[in-house]
Formats: C-alpha cells, structure tokens, sequence
C-alpha cells in the first residue's frame, strides 16, 4: 500500500504522528475505529495498511493521506521548514484554546519534538496542570505569558525562557490582550523494549 518506503516507516510515521499528538494506543483506537493491538502491529511493522486503514488514520490525524504514506521529500539529515510549511495540531482534547504549529513534522525519527505555541489569553479560575515525559525548553518570540507549577509561577517575555523536567506539572496562559507565540521544544524519550503500546 504504501508508494514509498516499507511498512515499518509507515509505522514509525504512524506513532510519531501519535506522540506528537500526545495521544496513546487506546486513543487512535477510540478515534479511529481501530483496534488496539493492529495499531500495535502497524506501528512495529508488523502488518500492512489497508487504503480503509491509511483513510481512517489520515482523519484520526487530521493530515493528508499522502503524509502517511510517504508522500513527501525527506531528508534524514538536513530538515528545512518554512513558515507557511508548519502544520498545525492538537496535542490533547483537555487543551483547549491552545494553538500548536508543528515545526519538523515530517522526520518520523527524532530525539527532539519542536513546535511553536500560543497559549490560551488569561483568565480567572483554577487550571488544570499537565506532565508528560521528557524535558522542555519554552522561548518565548513575542507577547507575554505565564509559566504555572504547583509551587510557584513566572511572567516570561519576549527573548525569556525556560527549561525543566517536564515531569512537573505545568501550564502556561497568555497575558496582555493578544496570545503570546513561544518555541517550544520537547525531548523524546527512547522507546522501550517492553509490551507492545506501553
């Protein structure tokens, strides 16, 4: 099914495609219509798509089915995106009125996940914390924002940042009366050896 490349990089695009959008197995299955263990099976290579299964995955994702299927020019050393090129995502539903542009979506393999962010404007009441795994850096392009943990917060502005175990929980807001953009940059954790999914 695939016009370039085999179905193992199918699969890794499939599960960088997952882990940029902070989802799990059980969230591509729900969304898809898929089951678990074949979502499983695609990512390790393990079993070839179907044009049905690229369809449904193209939609779970919200990118072309050409993306899935390697559709595109890559360069496995030198990566170049221009800014109409960013593609924007979601990186979960409990997010909302986050905006995210991805910044090197098209290399399936990397030990960085960059991205650009506007938070949500500021605005009174309790928000919810989020962690995950890996370390964050935040540089902050324009505007202003707010950097929240558990036990203490920073104003950051244009040319600020900020690096932490992304471990801590954390959220950020927009201050001022426009959303700030900030260059966002995640590592990616090795993936385990272990069950399959986890």
């Amino acid at each position: 099914m695939e016009p370039n490349g085999s179905s193992e990089k199918f699969g890794s695009r499939i599960a960088a495609l997952r882990r940029l959008s902070d989802l799990s197995l059980e969230d591509v299955a729900a969304r898809s219509g898929l089951t678990k263990s074949y979502l499983s099976k695609l990512e390790r290579g393990l079993s070839q798509p179907s044009i049905s299964t690229v369809l449904k995955l193209s939609k779970c994702f919200g990118v072309p089915s050409g993306r899935l299927l390697g559709e595109v020019e890559e360069s496995e050393d030198i990566l170049l995106v221009r800014k109409g090129d960013r593609v924007p995502f979601s990186r979960s539903e409990g997010r909302a009125g986050y905006a995210y542009e991805a910044i090197a979506p098209h290399r399936a393999e990397k030990s960085m996940t960059p991205f650009i962010m506007r938070p949500p404007l500021a605005k009174s009441g309790k928000m919810d914390l989020v962690t995950h795994a890996g370390e964050e850096l935040i540089f902050v392009i324009s505007g202003e924002l707010e950097l929240i943990f558990e036990d203490r917060k920073f104003t950051l502005s244009a040319g600020d940042s900020v690096y932490f175990a992304a471990s801590i929980p954390h959220r950020s807001r927009s201050l001022g009366e426009v959303p700030a953009e900030a260059l966002v940059v995640v590592s990616v954790p090795p993936a385990k050896d272990t069950v399959p999914g986890q």
